[in-house]
């Protein structure tokens, strides 16, 4: 054993800019950090303590990672001025905001798996409610948390809801779905209590209307009815079983992992395309596989010039009210985490053309769509017009129904069956025309789906 000394002099940098300075931990590193945190969030989910430590270290890591992207965007701005006055060369410019942008782009990853993970937690403490969830994110997103003194009360009140002996509490900042108050309140008797925290008492109009939001949010939640947007809206509750091909994608990753990659089709709609970057194998091995598979209904979808979106299912991050956050779905941690963190890639190749024939062949008729709108048309519309065209008109007989997206990003993300869609839809047409305008839908079954 060998001992040795040194003499340390900080310039009083802060230890996460030194930390920075020194070394960025990888993403292969990071990766396992994150399935820790998700693996704490299920495993420990009724232990009071093992929830609140974990919200405050997924809120450390969120500002830390904040703090690292506003670092590399100055200098980027700094090495533009460089570049501009001849200081640097082009080529090493072109370089240096290649790593750059990786390592902004890598910030914002994590981020978004931390409030993955978060909200994994929200949809348990709200028991799988996805029309509340849905209300509760369907607000103006989140400023970027930054550490200052209303964000210091936050966590103090948020401590302070964690000393009831009868309560938990969510730091809403660290999630996309709660974007109503500051904090939320659990407690045992199924109470939700929404948290607005303000230094001192203060008057205005943007703290009234605030005030009054949370007001008809609490209402609404309360008595299932409220005027939204100029239309009445209505939370109704369906005992309508939640079929899912969530099983189906579970095993075509085990092949995937098995072989580098993998494809599933679901019908003729759907094709999903799931990548293992882990394995040795050149992209272009990869490509010539995937698109060796499913060419008959591929040529089909050409033949018939079908509308096909293209995305990766992690494109839902960027829009999470619609749908379950990865954390909870009904795969292992490993596998979530690698989903969430891209070392899994699934593309996702969705016939919104096939699914509208699947809807006339169960006998409802389409009316309209903006998805079925030429670019010209599109092009032609003013603003205030395309917010009057539906996403999806469809009806059965005097009876028309207005779809939203978020219906059909279920089958996209979630791999929800369209057989359920046309149940729930033939339970809204059973139940005929209605005084509210629009309903939103809460599944008892949600719950038996999600990890």
């Amino acid at each position: 054993m060998k001992f040795g000394q040194r003499h340390s002099i900080r310039n009083n940098l802060k230890p996460v800019e030194v930390a920075r300075g020194i070394w960025n931990p990888s993403m292969k590193l990071w990766r396992d950090i994150i399935e820790d945190y998700l693996y704490i969030s299920r495993k420990r989910f009724n232990n009071k303590l093992s929830m609140f430590k974990i919200q405050l270290n997924i809120f450390q890591e969120i500002i830390s990672n904040i703090e690292t992207i506003d670092k590399y965007k100055e200098l980027k701005e700094k090495l533009t001025v460089k570049e501009q006055k001849g200081e640097i060369s082009k080529e090493d410019f072109d370089h240096e905001v290649q790593h750059i942008n990786s390592e902004i782009y890598s910030s914002k990853v994590l981020n978004k798996s931390l409030k993955e993970i978060a909200d994994g937690i929200v949809w348990k403490y709200f028991n799988y409610n996805r029309a509340i969830l849905y209300m509760l994110a369907d607000q103006q997103p989140i400023d970027t948390i930054r550490l200052d003194g209303g964000t210091l009360n936050n966590l103090y009140e948020f401590s302070d809801a964690f000393l009831d002996h009868d309560s938990v509490a969510i730091y809403n900042d660290i999630t996309n779905f709660l974007r109503v108050g500051d904090v939320t309140q659990i407690k045992e008797d199924g109470t939700i209590e929404i948290i607005e925290v303000k230094a001192r008492k203060k008057r205005g109009k943007r703290i009234t209307r605030q005030k009054e939001r949370m007001a008809e949010m609490v209402e609404f939640f309360n008595t299932g009815i409220k005027n939204y947007d100029g239309k009445v809206l209505k939370i109704e509750n369906s005992s309508i079983k939640q079929k899912t091909y969530l099983n189906l994608l579970k095993n075509a990753i085990l092949q995937a992992r098995r072989k580098g990659c993998e494809t599933l089709l679901l019908g003729k709609y759907l094709i999903l395309e799931i990548v293992d970057y882990s394995k040795s194998a050149s992209t272009s091995q990869f490509i010539t596989y995937l698109e060796s598979r499913h060419k008959t209904v591929r040529e089909e979808w050409d033949k018939k010039n079908d509308f096909v979106h293209h995305s990766f299912i992690t494109d839902k991050m960027d829009y999470s009210k619609n749908c379950a956050p990865f954390s909870i779905y009904p795969f292992d941690v490993e596998t979530c985490t690698d989903i969430m963190m891209g070392k899994l890639a699934i593309m996702v190749h969705f016939n919104f053309s096939e699914l509208l024939r699947i809807f006339s062949k169960a006998g409802w008729r389409i009316v309209d769509s903006l998805i079925l709108k030429s670019e010209d048309e599109i092009k032609s519309f003013q603003g205030k017009d395309m917010d009057s065209v539906p996403f999806l008109k469809i009806n059965k007989g005097a009876f028309t129904l207005n779809v939203p997206p978020s219906m059909i990003a279920r089958i996209q993300y979630e791999l929800l069956a369209p057989s359920v869609l046309l149940e729930e839809f033939e339970e809204f047409y059973n139940r005929g025309p209605q005084k509210e305008d629009s309903f939103l839908t809460n599944y008892t079954d949600e719950k038996r789906i999600w990890s």
